[in-house]
């Protein structure tokens, strides 16, 4: 029923079933008060989206575990093939959730959080999976955008699922600054102007330029004793998680 397509890809750690989760979803959500639509922005306090907010963080977790092993792969044809069979199922899952939340009506950000188990399928499978390749596009950024070219509907699927992503305000502090950093990155939103990806081959290349020879041996030193992922600042991408 649920499509973990960062578990197909990548091999990740074993996870609770979605169905599981999904119950408990239901469960806690008929328990709970009704509010009105114009209510819905501020929902914080229902234990329902709440408990989805957590089991989304645990999911974050173990994509962000599968795109480092992504990253560990020396090959750069054994990458691409993996961001491209990774890209097909999550441009596929995006599609499908997306017609479903629209033929049951859900709108981000006005609907109340649903209880049925069809919009809260979904409503996961889209906000996963667009992080999930929010994250590969970061990190591998000459390599998504290679294949984005390709395949203009998964980029604009993409841009698609980042404003839904952004609207349905049950994200995460970290995964907002993804969304909004992936945004610039494929320049849906106008870039900060002190934006950079460090991941990028031309930004690589100058900046091996500026520096000399003796800093570079420096460098790479230092790289294999601290290797750490990217990090996000409020409107920046500058290296380090």
């Amino acid at each position: 029923m649920y499509h973990s397509t960062y578990v197909t890809c990548l091999n990740t750690s074993a996870m609770l079933h979605i169905s599981i989760i999904i119950y408990c979803l239901i469960v806690v959500a008929s328990q709970s008060p009704e509010h009105d639509h114009g209510d819905s922005r501020k929902m914080n306090d229902d234990p329902a989206e709440q408990l989805f907010v957590r089991m989304f963080m645990k999911r974050r977790t173990e994509q962000l575990a599968a795109v480092k092993r992504l990253l560990a792969i020396d090959s750069y044809e054994k990458q691409y093939k993996m961001v491209s069979v990774i890209a097909e199922k999550v441009f596929s899952v995006i599609k499908s959730s997306r017609v479903t939340l629209e033929s049951l009506g859900y709108i981000p950000g006005i609907s109340a959080f649903p209880k049925d188990e069809d919009t809260l399928d979904a409503l996961a499978n889209i906000l996963e999976n667009t992080a999930l390749f929010g994250d590969i596009l970061l990190r591998l950024p000459d390599i998504s955008h290679k294949i984005l070219i390709s395949k203009h509907e998964w980029e604009v699927s993409l841009q698609w699922s980042l404003g839904f992503s952004n609207q349905t305000h049950l994200l995460d502090k970290q995964t907002q600054k993804l969304v909004y950093l992936a945004s610039q990155e494929i320049n849906v939103t106008e870039r900060n102007p002190n934006y950079l990806n460090p991941y990028s081959k031309i930004h690589k290349q100058k900046h091996d330029k500026q520096q000399s020879p003796e800093q570079n041996v420096a460098k790479k030193k230092k790289m294999k004793k601290h290797k750490k992922g990217p990090r996000m600042s409020s409107g920046t991408f500058t290296g380090d998680l």
